[in-house]
């Protein structure tokens, strides 16, 4: 019978694997150099959060990523002939990674799968004991200088 661990493993190994295949030469070097500062921190569970995020956000936004730097990924989607940025994730390797996404708290709250936590930011994630959300909004005008990650998300709905 197969080691459930190890087949979960394969399959998620070829999950991320199939991001980076479609992803440029520079981009995948900086994302395996990120991966391998990630994979030698005494947290193990840290790297492996960071490749779940990356498939779950590049299963939803089908274009190639784009790394800045060894630090963060752009995610995108086709609009028309062009692309459009739609989420960012970034980990500066000091035990928290942030996801960029657009405003969508309030229908999480009302689908029911945040709820507002103890601390005006925090939300704690419905059907889990321990894990809690920080959620801050960023717009042009309280992110004057945005990373560059994050600047093309920022402005859209003038």
């Amino acid at each position: 019978m197969p080691d459930v661990a190890a087949v979960e493993e394969k399959s998620a190994g070829t999950a991320f694997d199939a991001v980076l295949a479609r992803t440029g030469a520079k981009d995948r070097t900086h994302i395996q150099r990120h991966l391998t500062a990630a994979d030698a921190e005494p947290e193990p569970q840290h790297a492996a959060l960071w490749r779940r995020l990356a498939e779950l956000l590049a299963s939803v936004a089908p274009l190639p990523v784009t790394a800045t730097g060894h630090t963060a990924v752009m995610f995108f989607i086709p609009d028309g002939k062009y692309r459009m940025q739609v989420f960012a994730l970034e980990d500066q390797n000091d035990g928290r990674i942030a996801v960029y996404i657009p405003d969508i708290l309030a229908d999480a709250i009302k689908k029911k799968i945040l709820k507002k936590g103890a601390e005006p930011n925090e939300f704690a994630i419905v059907g889990s004991l321990r894990s809690t959300l920080r959620a801050e909004a960023l717009d042009a005008q309280n992110t004057p200088e945005p990373p560059v990650h994050v600047k093309n998300m920022l402005g859209w709905n003038r």
